[in-house]
């Protein structure tokens, strides 16, 4: 084999060994060797190919010296030499619940703990050479050089094109060498220039990069005078979350890394990577820079590259090799996208100040993360399917909730795929101390049947002090599940005291009916008396019954007024009001600064009624005046509509009866000689005249806590309701009668 050792280190530091890095303690240098957590049965997901000298190896916690709770690859191992490492998916597995993959139709995330050996002091010491972390359309057994290990320089990492002899070294035969079908991200350890089989690094500077590109193009490759190099794309030289500056890889500690695929717009082929490199602390919490952001680089990927032919699946995994220097290179999972993947986010809500999201300050709203002491709050933990092949369940919650809150409940609420809703209570909230819990959720999410799920605390804001402002900081939460592991964190807020806003009532309780307006007034006023009223800032939220409206109060200002509003009230605006007493709470919040006024209450009573309303006029259809008995069915002009105002209930019965039909020459139809010529058919087919005679029409009893309507006549059919009824001959004419409706209350 043939690999570099051009490099020469100053000075060279004893690496740990595997078995220090997977003893899950602290040992005497202060090194944390605390295992990552992550998941398991990694043996059932990914295949170790069968290539010479592949070092590849997964240890199951107790195995092999691993004293973790996760499985561990160990990619490359630190001693062994001119070795090489690969690991791919499972893309065709026959249990299709295990198949591993990378879907460019759908949003991907792979996450993952990564360990590059290297010690804990500026500049590293002498390791090499590296990961890869490869996206491929060829097997789960791919390789550089196709496997011919005996041939592949260590600058290779298992993936990229490779150099064998001075005279094979144009481009088109490196692109040919390498795993075809691909794209690739190096983690390098290991800097590579000056001669003709180790020279791919030579445009790079420092002893560690990131960089990625299309192994088999021939563009990723150039020719210099040492001989070939690679071009790097999305090149990373440093990381500002480590003191490490040069050896930001190999620096002895475990690294968190956030993969994210999105996938390509509808009608294009470029796709989006999203990396986040050393983006999480050990015990969850973001890894961030002084800037307050994770490392972050957004990289284009041209999905033609992988010649998918109708398909959309890829294999995935990681490539890696050593030459005489070497280190462990090691790679703990924590997601698989193709099994679960899932959206795990957090929001605060200050419900005073009208059910607003707390989020960060900005230029433009420099009280978006404020709250106010005495806020009634929400602390919410959503969780929320999108795809995958197995549910995610076995949920453990461990929630740290943001402090000065004083918390009053704490429900968990699912839902499913057809919207329906179910509860779950939280039995350790009782139990709580210092704003910690540890929950497991007692419900699997799916694509199917249950969906999501809002872990919702709820509580009042409580600074405990008089201080103008005190900062409340973010707070972690976990959700560690089969196949998934999420870490989570709340929004930081400030808690400001409140600058009073007074809110008078200025009218009086009312009654009225329903479908009628009534205006609710309220005067506004601050405590500082320096401080006018602007209603352009102003909120007015109103709340009927417990169903709530917001609007602007320059938009309801009372006549020659910049204090009053005067809300309007009824029916059509609040779907809820009922017959009786209905309360109407009210108060104001400022839209800049979010302070809230105290509430007023106003009682509005509806006094119920219940009313038909018929069309003036309805006729029948004109027919022969000769012919046999029948029955003659309704024309144009029928409408008959009840409303009930009442309370919910509450019924009603509707009577009809009608005169004799007579024509202009006051002739009476014949049938009505009989009493037969108007009559009613019920549903049954029942008969009865109305002729002098009161039939019962309809009835109904009022199902809802609003006005409800009844449109009798839609209810009836060619074959029922009114009718009338012919002899064999009857006199030619326009013939009349006058029908009776008679609507009583009923029980």
């Amino acid at each position: 084999m043939s690999f570099s050792t051009n490099t020469t280190y100053a000075a060279t530091a004893t690496q740990a060994t595997l078995g220090k890095v997977l003893s899950n303690t602290v040992d005497n240098k202060g090194v944390d060797r605390t295992l990552p957590k992550g998941l398991t049965n990694i043996n059932e997901l990914f295949n170790v190919p069968a290539i010479t000298d592949n070092d590849t190896k997964v240890l199951a916690p107790n195995e092999g010296g691993n004293k973790g709770s996760a499985d561990v690859t160990v990619l490359t191992e630190l001693g062994q030499t001119n070795k090489v490492g690969a690991i791919w998916s499972k893309r065709t597995q026959s249990d299709t619940s295990k198949q591993n993959y990378i879907d460019v139709n759908k949003r991907q995330t792979m996450s993952m703990w990564m360990y590059f050996g290297g010690v804990d002091t500026f500049g590293g010491t002498n390791t090499g050479d590296g990961m890869a972390l490869v996206l491929q359309n060829v097997s789960d057994s791919a390789f550089t050089n196709s496997g011919d290990v005996d041939n592949t320089p260590g600058e290779a990492l298992g993936v990229w094109g490779t150099v064998i002899l001075p005279v094979d070294v144009v481009t088109s035969a490196l692109a040919k060498t390498a795993i075809q079908k691909s794209w690739a991200m190096e983690f390098d350890t290991y800097p590579n220039s000056g001669t003709y089989d180790s020279n791919f690094d030579k445009n790079v500077s420092g002893v560690n990069h990131i960089a990625s590109n299309y192994p088999a193009r021939e563009s990723t490759y150039g020719l210099g005078a040492e001989g070939a190099y690679m071009n790097h794309d999305n090149l990373i030289t440093s990381i500002p979350t480590t003191s490490k500056s040069s050896n930001f890889l190999t620096d002895d500690h475990w690294h968190h890394v956030t993969l994210t695929w999105t996938p390509a717009p509808s009608g294009s082929t470029e796709a989006t990577m999203t990396l986040n490199y050393d983006d999480k602390n050990m015990d969850g919490t973001p890894k961030l820079t002084s800037a307050g952001k994770v490392n972050t680089k957004v990289m284009k990927i041209d999905t033609t590259a992988f010649d998918l032919n109708g398909s959309n699946k890829l294999y995935w995994g990681f490539t890696g090799s050593t030459g005489s220097s070497s280190e462990n290179n090691l790679v703990i999972f924590e997601s698989i996208p193709s099994l679960v993947e899932a959206d795990a986010l957090t929001s605060i809500i200050d419900e005073t100040s009208g059910n607003r999201e707390i989020t960060d300050a900005t230029t433009d709203n420099p009280n978006a993360n404020v709250v106010h002491q005495g806020d009634k709050v929400s602390v919410n933990y959503n969780l929320n399917y999108l795809s995958g092949s197995k549910p995610w369940e076995n949920i453990d919650a461990t929630i740290n909730l943001p402090d000065k809150i004083d918390y009053s409940s704490a429900l968990i609420t699912y839902t499913d795929d057809a919207g329906k809703t179910s509860t779950e209570t939280i039995g350790e909230f009782s139990g709580m101390t210092n704003n910690q819990i540890e929950h497991k959720l007692g419900q699997s999410l799916y694509k199917t049947g249950i969906t999501s799920a809002n872990v919702k605390f709820e509580g009042t804001v409580n600074a405990g002090t008089t201080a103008t402002e005190t900062d409340v900081p973010a707070a972690h939460a976990s959700f560690y599940g089969s196949d998934l592991q999420k870490d989570v964190m709340t929004k930081a807020f400030v808690i400001k005291q409140p600058n009073k806003i007074t809110l008078t009532k200025t009218g009086s309780d009312v009654t009225t009916s329903f479908n009628k307006e009534v205006l609710l007034n309220g005067k506004v006023s601050y405590s500082d008396k320096t401080k006018t009223v602007d209603p352009s800032k102003l909120t007015v939220v109103a709340s009927v019954n417990g169903e709530i409206a917001k609007t602007s109060m320059s938009s309801i200002l009372a006549s020659n007024s910049t204090d009053t509003f005067a809300l309007p009230v009824s029916s059509q605006l609040f779907s809820n009001l009922h017959e009786g007493a209905n309360t109407v709470t009210i108060y104001v919040y400022n839209d800049e600064d979010y302070n809230v006024s105290d509430t007023i209450t106003y009682t509005v009573t509806i006094s119920g009624t219940v009313s038909i309303e018929t069309s003036p006029a309805s006729n029948f259809k004109t027919t022969q005046s000769f012919g046999d008995n029948s029955i003659i069915p309704r024309g144009s002009g029928w409408s008959i509509d009840v409303t009930d105002s009442r309370q919910k209930g509450a019924g009603w019965k509707l009577f009809a009866s009608a005169t004799p039909l007579v024509n202009g020459d006051k002739e009476t139809w014949t049938n009505s000689k009989d009493g037969q010529s108007l009559i009613f058919v019920d549903g049954s087919g029942n008969t009865d005249s109305l002729i002098n005679n009161e039939v019962e029409i309809s009835s109904a009893v009022k199902s809802q806590t609003a006005a409800q309507d009844y449109d009798i006549d839609s209810q009836w059919s060619s074959d029922n309701g009114v009718l009338l009824k012919r002899g064999s001959y009857e006199s030619a004419g326009t013939y009349t009668s006058t029908v009776t409706w008679n609507l009583q209350d009923s029980i």
